[in-house]
């Protein structure tokens, strides 16, 4: 079986975010940044990759975590695991992934608030009736919930102005 095109890119750009944070994660490890009281100063050993201030640092950070492209990338990933985690009657990895779809949206919101107006209906409406329909195991629910979700993806991507990032409901 030949994976298409699109899956390979997705699963492509899931992994780069999920390298990206453990990357952040590694790097504030490693670092264990000080902050001296008379200046702004972060002290790493020699030779490490981000310079600067402790400021400086953190935005340096920030543009290795990038944008939503990359959160769209992991739930994009994440809404074909859940949809088929529906239709295999695998309630509880189902579960998993409406959880991991709604926490990387708040958190991606929260990195980039002037989305949030447009995520919300995604958020507060329709990604709930997903749950719902997951919590009481119920497959033409499921079913339902899945293409009202799908839409509403079409609907924020209108919003933002990206129309071209069509979600459709996963065939395989």
């Amino acid at each position: 079986m030949t994976v298409p095109k699109t899956e390979k890119v997705a699963f492509a750009a899931f992994a780069a975010a999920v390298t990206a944070c453990a990357l952040a994660i590694g790097v504030w490890i490693r670092a264990r940044v000080e902050i001296t009281d008379e200046e702004e100063h972060a002290v790493l050993p020699p030779g490490e990759w981000m310079k600067g201030t402790a400021g400086e640092q953190l935005r340096t950070v920030e543009k290795q975590l990038r944008g939503l492209d990359v959160t769209m990338a992991e739930i994009g990933y994440r809404f074909t695991e859940l949809y088929f985690a529906g239709q295999d009657g695998n309630w509880d990895y189902a579960k998993y992934q409406a959880e991991k779809i709604d926490l990387a949206l708040r958190l991606a919101v929260e990195r980039r608030p002037k989305r949030k107006p447009s995520a919300d209906a995604f958020m507060k409406e329709d990604l709930p009736v997903v749950q719902q329909a997951i919590e009481s195991r119920d497959p033409a629910g499921f079913q339902r919930a899945m293409d009202r979700l799908r839409s509403s993806c079409m609907k924020c991507h209108n919003k933002e102005k990206v129309p071209y990032f069509t979600v459709e409901l996963p065939e395989r």
